[in-house]
């Protein structure tokens, strides 16, 4: 699949920065900055090394039936912009077209992350008492991968905002996984490097902008409207999808304090967000 989208123009090819930064033949968390139902995750899949494949936490709507009408709205939402659908409700056939493609693509979405080998996780804040047991139960078996993968240098990848957008580092939804098992393994004499991921949408990649990046990889395009603009017939400014791969930290404490995990998760995003600044 990662072969297939960077020869395929389909989506965006990042521009990976920084590769020397990424430690070889060592445990490897990989910490990215991600907006909700944006393509983040693919982007860091597809700019950083082929092996080792790393491992990405999945939201368990991704992944789970129960989850199904929940996963068709998101996909609604992110494919088709909302004047498309006003327009495919209008009528009944078209409108039952698009069900069926979206049931479709939902199904298919489910069967395929079940097949990947991710790591799914509960992201969700549930009252009932039979909710929080599954919940804890999801979460538990993550870790666990967690371990077993960074036990066998597997990188792992994880937005430490908990997949919600955050526009400065100060706003983020804070989540301490990170500082968790890197402090799980400093226990045993064993230290993660940890390595930021700054992802760069020049402009950002939306239903407006993604054809803009799709055509830049079609290489007649690209000369055509390049030729275009040296005649200064029509400006062409080319969209830019880079990822820096920052130098890589540690938390190496034994038994951190919940403040002192905070602490390092609220820099770490400090870290990305002056990156993307730039």
């Amino acid at each position: 699949m990662r072969t297939i989208l960077r020869t395929v123009p389909i989506c965006p090819k990042p521009q990976s920065q920084g590769l020397e930064n990424i430690p070889k033949n060592e445990s490897v968390i990989f910490v990215y900055n991600h907006v909700i139902l944006r393509a983040e995750p693919l982007w860091l899949a597809l700019g950083a090394p082929a092996k080792p494949v790393i491992r990405f936490f999945t939201d368990i709507k991704l992944a789970d039936p129960t989850s199904f009408s929940i996963l068709k709205r998101d996909i609604r939402e992110s494919v088709f912009t909302q004047k498309f659908l006003k327009k495919v409700d209008r009528f009944r056939w078209t409108k039952a077209t698009l069900n069926k493609f979206v049931n479709g693509l939902a199904w298919f979405i489910i069967a395929q992350m079940n097949r990947f080998d991710v790591i799914i996780a509960n992201l969700d804040y549930p009252t009932e008492k039979e909710e929080i047991t599954r919940k804890f139960k999801t979460n538990y078996n993550a870790l666990k991968k967690c371990v077993r993968c960074l036990n066998e240098n597997i990188p792992i990848a994880i937005a430490p905002s908990g997949g919600k957008t955050y526009e400065g580092a100060e706003n983020a939804i804070l989540n301490t996984t990170v500082p968790t098992l890197a402090s799980r393994f400093y226990k045993k004499g064993k230290v993660v490097k940890i390595v930021p991921c700054a992802i760069k949408e020049r402009p950002s990649i939306d239903h407006s902008t993604y054809w803009r990046y799709v055509s830049d990889r079609i290489i007649f395009y690209r000369a055509f409207r390049q030729a275009l603009h040296l005649l200064k017939i029509k400006s062409y400014r080319r969209p830019r999808l880079t990822i820096d791969f920052l130098p890589p930290l540690t938390f190496e404490k034994s038994n951190p304090t919940k403040e002192e995990k905070l602490d390092f998760i609220q820099n770490l995003l400090q870290s990305i967000y002056d990156n993307l600044k730039k």
